[in-house]
């Protein structure tokens, strides 16, 4: 069977799944002007979260 999950690089909305709980807590954390530690070991996606989690936020956020 053919390992579904994409290592070593950021990855996109295509690849990018099930993490619905964390990103609704990063975007009420962002909206509400909360710092915001992630912390897991190597590979776990914490920079594809944030990539997701921002390109899912309103303009005001990403812009200031």
């Amino acid at each position: 069977m053919l390992n579904p999950f994409v290592f070593g690089k950021i990855v996109d909305s295509t690849n990018f799944c099930n993490r619905k709980e964390e990103i609704n807590e990063l975007d009420r954390n962002i909206k509400n002007g909360f710092s915001v530690w992630l912390f897991s070991p190597r590979r776990y996606g914490k920079s594809s979260l944030i990539k997701q989690s921002f390109k899912n936020a309103p303009d005001t956020i990403k812009h200031g």
